[in-house]
């Protein structure tokens, strides 16, 4: 049996994220301020790597953000030459982002100074509790899948899906 409440725990782990990654992992790095991008640029180009050649409301429906904020991103991505606005070679109307090879060399600067940091964050754990920091971190993981399959299967649904009956 648990020592706090099921919601003080919730809670306290609530805590400990947040100070995880405001205070050690969420401060700009080095590879940022040298290519004067925020980070909320550096997360639209890996997503706009891991997609390929999206289309805006692909990038903003992968980052779960409004389709004008990811436009701002992308604006100064490409003001700074790491991303390039291409037409759709089958519909002309539609506009895709490719990440441009300075963006590619940037984003890899990015994620090695982030490898780097997670390497130092972890190096004072024995091999046990790296290992128990990686399950427990797997067992969440899952858990935000698990809870977003349901929402997007409920949200397919709709109202009358949640027991809501017409009259």
């Amino acid at each position: 049996m648990m020592d706090m409440a099921r919601d003080e725990f919730i809670g306290a782990i609530d805590d400990l994220l947040r100070d995880i990654l405001t205070n050690y992992l969420r401060p700009p790095t080095l590879p940022l301020r040298e290519m004067n991008v925020t980070l909320g640029q550096m997360d639209c180009l890996h997503a706009i790597s891991r997609l390929g050649n999206p289309t805006m409301s692909e990038v903003a429906q992968a980052l779960h953000l409004h389709p004008s904020t990811v436009t701002v991103f992308v604006d100064g991505l490409v003001a700074h030459g790491l991303v390039k606005r291409q037409a759709d070679p089958k519909d002309r109307r539609i506009v895709r982002v490719a990440e441009t090879a300075r963006g590619a060399s940037n984003r890899a600067k990015h994620m090695a100074e982030m490898r780097r940091r997670m390497t130092d964050l972890f190096s004072g754990l024995s091999d046990r509790e790296l290992r128990e920091v990686h399950d427990s971190l797997r067992i969440l993981l899952e858990a935000a899948r698990r809870q977003a399959d349901a929402a997007s299967a409920s949200a397919s649904r709709g109202p009358r899906a949640k027991g809501k009956k017409r009259s």
